[in-house]
């Protein structure tokens, strides 16, 4: 392999370090606001380098509004976990079963992932204060598996259908029943997979903020929502905005660096369709 540098390689390496600037410099520029004081945060000429020792905004954020990050949690892991016990049954019964109007349904599923969250807002809305559900995290997690749903069983379902037939119906042969050809063939065999589909719907999940809006009050309020109100008519908090962006950034950092051996592993698994 020729790693040679060519002077017609600049133009292109020149238009990546541009996009890759573009991607980390707003970021890099949010966490360094973090650790600012607002007077630095206004100063002209700014501030480049901040005290880093500084986490008077972070300590201020966690002890006002740690609650509505337990609910962004709470909400967060609870719809993941639904979403994933409601997709692998249904994406197992899609790929193993013949019935008519299979793939109708299939795509049925899919189109439901299209319509976005807003048109589905006010309904929710009627139905939940209906039902007792408005402003709790019952309702919240609810209407974040639905919407993540049809993207897990779709995802999900590229999974199951790498698992061998042969070994499928070798278990039936066995006497397995199709709830223990899941449970012992199937699951196993689609860990890797599924970890990226739980990955996937946990990001969806924590950074949702339109149904969050609409379907809660103050109970149930999740952290995205807290950070539109940091700009108010007569102030905007630009030191508390970067402080909590920066927090809101970490649990899906954090999950996806967890997983990430899981994730690589279960999207390559998934990439190549029969």
């Amino acid at each position: 392999m020729n790693s040679t540098f060519r002077p017609r390689d600049l133009g292109p390496l020149a238009l990546v370090l541009l996009f890759v600037f573009m991607s980390v410099a707003p970021l890099l520029w949010l966490t360094l606001g973090a650790f600012k004081s607002t007077a630095e945060l206004i100063a002209i000429p700014p501030v480049w380098i901040p005290n880093f020792a500084n986490f008077q905004n972070f300590y201020d954020v966690i002890t006002q509004f740690w609650p509505f990050i337990a609910n962004s949690l709470i909400a967060t892991i609870g719809a993941t976990i639904l979403a994933l016990v409601l997709a692998v049954p249904t994406a197992f019964a899609l790929v193993n079963h013949r019935f008519r109007g299979r793939e109708a349904l299939a795509d049925w599923i899919l189109s439901t992932r299209m319509m976005p969250p807003i048109a589905a807002a006010v309904p929710l809305f009627v139905i939940f204060r209906g039902v007792g559900l408005l402003d709790s995290l019952l309702g919240l997690i609810i209407a974040y598996a639905g919407f993540n749903l049809p993207f897990a069983v779709w995802m999900t379902m590229s999974f199951i259908r790498r698992v061998p037939k042969e070994l499928i119906e070798a278990a039936r042969l066995e006497g397995c029943t199709w709830w223990q050809v899941l449970k012992d063939v199937v699951l196993p065999l689609s860990k890797s997979g599924l970890a990226a589909v739980a990955t996937f719907v946990f990001i969806f999940a924590w950074n949702e903020f339109m149904l969050a809006l609409f379907l809660t009050t103050r109970e149930a309020k999740t952290f995205p929502v807290v950070i539109s109100s940091f700009v108010g008519t007569g102030r905007v908090y630009w030191e508390y905005i970067a402080a909590a962006s920066v927090i809101q950034c970490l649990p899906p950092v954090l999950f996806t660096f967890f997983m990430q051996k899981h994730i690589v592993s279960g999207v390559t698994m998934g990439a190549v369709k029969d």
